[in-house]
């Protein structure tokens, strides 16, 4: 095998093809449940939210130990920017990774629309995370925060050398799950700006009903509460001596 460091195009690729992976996975598997109710015309329930969230859960951990040793599946710009604010990533990098994420997570969509077909993903919602009318802007944006600092905060963990090692992909489903329990019911848990942006836009140009105005939420939402989960876990680690988290592009290994 060749040891040698992975090349940008590597790491780009990978970021790509992991964000596509969560989309087409844990976005689709929303839109085929919706696929299916329209047919059943059974109601949404707790057991719909959990299949979701383990659909979610078991894509993160197969992706992250996929293409965790070669990009460090950020999969997530929030997570990349949190990387790059406190330290852990080169923000030279920042714009590639975040751009390959976003072209995943638009392949992704697509991929949910050409699978379930374009009339029944539309219909279906096409996997786009929105919060009712009732929740409003301010606690919309609020609870992404929430669920963003909680992922953040995890895979900042995970970073830690003191942190059990090998267990990061389960650890990281893990808490993907749990949130999207929680939260999933009033935002949708997209707790991920391309998470939430491919399906979004992919949607929209099929002319499905998208809320515009939400937009800002989701977004300023995830990348605070992101940056907030980081420091948050940077002091508390600081707090037991200097802390060891790796500095590598990585939230589960070095790339090798």
């Amino acid at each position: 095998m060749n040891d040698s460091p992975p090349s940008t195009f590597q790491k780009l690729l990978s970021e790509l093809l992991g964000t596509a992976f969560l989309v087409y996975v844990g976005a689709g598997s929303a839109a085929a449940t919706g696929v299916i109710a329209a047919g059943s015309h059974a109601p949404f329930s707790m057991a719909e939210l959990g299949m979701i969230s383990f659909a979610f859960m078991l894509v993160i951990v197969g992706t992250v130990y996929a293409v965790g040793h070669i990009s460090g599946a950020h999969i997530n710009p929030a997570v990349t920017v949190a990387l790059a604010a406190t330290g852990r990533f080169p923000w030279r990098e920042v714009p590639g990774y975040v751009a390959a994420q976003v072209a995943g997570a638009l392949a992704g969509a697509l991929g949910i629309f050409a699978t379930l077909g374009a009339d029944a993903a539309r219909a279906a919602g096409g996997g786009v995370t929105a919060y009712a009318p009732e929740v409003g802007f301010a606690r919309g944006t609020l609870i992404e925060a929430i669920g963003t600092f909680i992922l953040v905060f995890v895979v900042f963990g995970v970073l830690d050398r003191r942190a059990t090692p090998g267990w990061a992909p389960m650890a990281i489903g893990s808490i993907v799950f749990a949130i999207i329990v929680i939260v999933g019911p009033v935002t949708g848990a997209a707790i991920n700006p391309a998470r939430y942006a491919g399906p979004f836009l992919v949607d929209a140009a099929w002319g499905g009903a998208v809320s515009w105005d939400q937009l800002p939420a989701y977004f300023v939402g995830e990348f605070a509460g992101g940056l907030i989960g980081a420091l948050a876990y940077t002091a508390l680690a600081a707090s037991r001596g200097r802390t060891k988290l790796e500095s590598t592009t990585t939230a589960v290994g070095t790339p090798s």
